[in-house]
């Protein structure tokens, strides 16, 4: 009897988490789940695409390049986080600050600065030879520009909760600075280093815009033909049996990611001692390591919107500057993602609210669809489902808030999961109402978290590229779309451009992302 009781608030709460997270449930259908099924019934799923070897060469590229970035950021990135967890040095916070930098970099940006760096006529190349286009290289070393932080900040959570006594207890009974360090730290945190490695695994699968501008044919990934065959040559029975082993590919892994937990960032130990001999030469090399691979490109792109023939220059920047189109792209840019953001924040907040609440693995599962699916299969399915939205700006800004709704929902739902759980029993026993416990109690707690995610969200709107290619006009021409066609024209002055125009677009997303963060603002 009294069991039956205690169940009743509980069940209560449950089903009022499910009713939190309805409107996002209802919105995920509508513009992810129907598009996608709408493309997938449009010309039938022609399953024999599988035996063909071109198409079985993609699919076993795309695994192999995603799996190799996962490895290779796994073995780079969880040396780098636990010596940040086990020592304190001046800059230590600012670098892991940095470290979300290339997170929010626009891709187009990214590809511009790989390719000054390793490109044809890249300064790699002119001082070293290093010419890595048309190389599988340059695509993995993009997929590390912006997967290797990831990595790091989740594993630096996963390794930052272990206690230092533990480490220190396995030093007194003999064992190596090293030897504890595997024995105890890493058995301690391989749950956050397993989620790490496979949600690197599905952004390095899922990627778009780096395959496409940096692969070539020889080295296309499965998004990329599922863009060639709709978009371009609308056999859609093709690219729906694409889709669909992508996706259930992409289900296992997300499936994966969130049984295993994620590891956030971590609350830093205090008395953290200074790194010296062996554990000081190892963090350098790999603090110099990272700092290479991921703000090399962006420092590139900067200086080659400021160097021409006869040194530096400002004619770039002039040009960009007097072009009437400027301001139409800024204020597009600003414009749509500040509505696409308002939306996400709304709905992923109610979500995020609602999975705590519900305490459901389905609900978390689904928060993650939306990163799961090709953000150009969803645009040719708006384009066949809602054929009267074709071309309209509710249907754009939608897409964006689809792209930004997990962003949102994975920054608040661990902040609200490591509340206290007596915390708002307390505020209902002094009196409150649970409104008012939400409005005084929890959400200025979660604040931080959930204006983390609202940052991380507008930053990469901001710089979206994929869904925008599809389902833009030309009056809706935005920062992404003008650097795209720049790159699009031949000449050094487009170049220079281009490169003036996506420092313009990288300061814009930095700025973003720093007015609206918090200070939370992670990826997990």
């Amino acid at each position: 009897m009294f069991g039956r009781r205690r169940a009743v608030p509980e069940d209560r709460s449950r089903l009022g988490g499910w009713l939190l997270a309805l409107p996002a449930l209802v919105f995920t259908a509508l513009l992810l789940a129907l598009p996608l099924g709408r493309t997938l019934l449009e010309g039938g799923v022609n399953f024999g695409i599988w035996r063909d070897p071109y198409f079985l060469g993609r699919l076993g590229w795309t695994l192999l390049q995603a799996t190799g970035t996962a490895v290779l950021a796994l073995l780079l990135g969880a040396p780098l986080a636990y010596l940040l967890s086990r020592y304190d040095w001046p800059g230590k916070g600012l670098f892991l600050r940095l470290l979300l930098l290339p997170f929010v970099t626009p891709t187009l940006v990214a590809v511009l600065g790989l390719s000054a760096l390793a490109g044809p006529h890249g300064w790699l190349t002119l001082l070293l030879g290093l010419d890595l286009s048309e190389t599988p290289a340059l695509l993995l070393w993009g997929n590390l520009f912006f997967n290797l932080p990831v990595m790091i900040r989740l594993a630096y959570g996963g390794f930052s909760r272990v206690s230092p006594g533990l480490l220190g207890a396995a030093r007194t009974l003999g064992a190596g600075r090293w030897r504890a360090a595997l024995d105890v730290a890493l058995p301690l945190a391989l749950p956050g280093l397993a989620a790490g490695f496979v949600l690197v695994f599905l952004y390095s699968a899922l990627s778009f815009g780096l395959p496409l501008a940096l692969g070539g044919e020889a080295y296309a990934t499965l998004e990329v033909e599922i863009y060639t065959l709709t978009a371009l040559q609308l056999r859609l029975s093709e690219a729906s049996a694409l889709i669909v082993g992508q996706l259930a590919l992409t289900l296992a892994a997300t499936w994966l990611y969130t049984r295993l937990g994620q590891g956030g960032v971590g609350v830093a130990a205090a008395g953290l001692p200074r790194p010296r001999g062996g554990a000081l030469w190892a963090l350098l090399f790999l603090c110099a390591l990272t700092v290479l691979l991921c703000f090399a490109p962006l420092l590139a792109v900067a200086l080659r919107g400021l160097l021409g023939h006869g040194g530096l220059t400002l004619l770039y920047w002039r040009g960009l500057l007097q072009d009437e189109q400027t301001p139409l792209l800024l204020g597009n840019t600003l414009r749509f993602g500040l509505m696409a953001v308002t939306g996400a924040t709304l709905l992923g907040g109610l979500y995020a609210l609602g999975a705590w609440l519900a305490r459901s693995r389905l609900l978390d599962l689904v928060s993650l669809l939306p990163l799961m699916v090709s953000p150009v299969s969803l645009a040719v399915g708006y384009l066949l489902a809602y054929p009267e939205l074709a071309a309209t700006l509710p249907m754009l800004i939608a897409a964006y808030v689809l792209l930004a709704l997990p962003l949102v929902v994975r920054s608040l739902l661990p902040a609200l999961r490591a509340l206290p759980p007596r915390l708002l029993e307390a505020a209902r026993t002094l009196g409150a109402s649970p409104l008012g416990a939400w409005r005084t109690v929890t959400l200025p707690l979660v604040r931080p978290a959930l204006r983390g995610g609202a940052a991380l969200a507008l930053a990469t709107v901001l710089g979206e590229f994929g869904a925008t290619l599809v389902l833009t006009r030309p009056e809706w021409a935005t920062l992404s779309t003008g650097l795209y066609e720049r790159l699009g024209r031949p000449g050094e002055r487009n170049l220079g451009e281009a490169c003036a125009l996506a420092t313009l677009l990288l300061l814009l997303s930095v700025t973003a992302f720093t007015v609206l963060d918090g200070g939370e603002g992670e990826v997990t």
